[in-house]
């Protein structure tokens, strides 16, 4: 088995945290519907134990399958290694700026404009919420997306490669679970709207990404995914239609890629680089588009 985890270690990484995160989220509705759980079942409007459950299924998921598959594949360095890089705080303050503040300043922009025409669009201002929500996902999530897939995906292929692959693979894996909680309110417009959230994702791994490789921290990424995710449940607007919601958010994700385009044509030698490996605190890239 382990020389299987080590041959394919990022196959068996994407499996196991869909597993652990898909698994769990059915095995909380079959519980929910023999009434193992108070509430209605996950796949009933407006239960919010059960919506917690399968958010918090999620983050198991990636976080401790990036756990395992680091001590399996790495062993002790290997754990040594991930958990410094989750805890390394002292980086250049302007990875934190771009960690903290790109998502929110979008957002702030975008529903402004669109509030000023209605106010329907006015946010819901879940500060609370937004920040604990937030940096609780971005860490966990962060700990098996950046601290282990990343980082075997640029041994073998570029930043560019990586970011496109391990945005599409996190993108779909939001699927069942956001599919369940979000298919009451979208209705229709459910998979127009997932369709722009894969876009929207894809865009912030570019970004999570360049932080990354430009702080060498696992912290700074998560710190990046919480305003990602935070700022949306800050600034969201709570009020608007289905096909409202699909609208704002059409033009975040356009702006977000936007961002993204901006980032990589300003850090085409870090995009279009592989990392090479090695022990070294500094990154360093080789070329070749892997």
């Amino acid at each position: 088995m382990k020389a299987l985890f080590r041959k394919h270690p990022l196959i068996v990484y994407f499996a196991m945290a869909y597993f652990i995160a898909w698994g769990l989220i059915v095995l909380i509705n079959y519980l929910t519907s023999f009434g193992a759980f108070q509430g209605e079942g996950v796949l009933k409007e407006g239960v919010s134990s059960s919506l917690m459950q399968v958010w918090l299924s999620m983050l198991a998921g990636a976080a401790i399958a990036g756990i395992l598959m680091t001590g399996v594949v790495d062993g002790k360095e290997g754990l040594k290694r991930l958990f410094a890089s989750m805890f390394r705080w002292k980086v250049n303050v302007r990875w934190y700026a771009a960690a903290i503040l790109i998502f929110p300043a979008l957002l702030v922009v975008i529903i402004y404009a669109f509030s000023s025409h209605s106010s329907n669009y006015t946010p819901g201002l879940m500060i609370a919420t937004g920040i604990g929500g937030g940096l609780v996902g971005g860490f966990l999530e962060e700990i098996g997306w950046t601290g282990f897939a990343l980082r075997k995906l640029q041994w073998k292929h570029t930043p560019l490669y990586a970011s496109l692959l391990l945005g599409f693979v996190h993108a779909v894996w939001h699927l069942f679970p956001d599919y369940l909680g979000g298919i009451n309110f979208y209705q229709e417009f459910y998979f127009i709207h997932f369709l722009l959230w894969i876009i929207a994702l894809i865009a912030f791994r570019f970004i999570a990404v360049w932080i990354y490789n430009g702080s060498r921290s696992v912290l700074l990424a998560a710190l990046a995914h919480g305003s990602f995710t935070g700022s949306q449940l800050i600034f969201g607007p709570p009020d608007v239609t289905a096909a409202q919601s699909v609208l704002w958010y059409g033009v975040f994700a356009f702006l977000l890629s936007l961002a993204a385009v901006v980032v990589l044509v300003t850090n085409q030698k870090l995009f279009f680089r592989r990392v090479r490996r090695g022990r070294h605190r500094r990154i360093s890239f080789q070329h070749g588009m892997g």
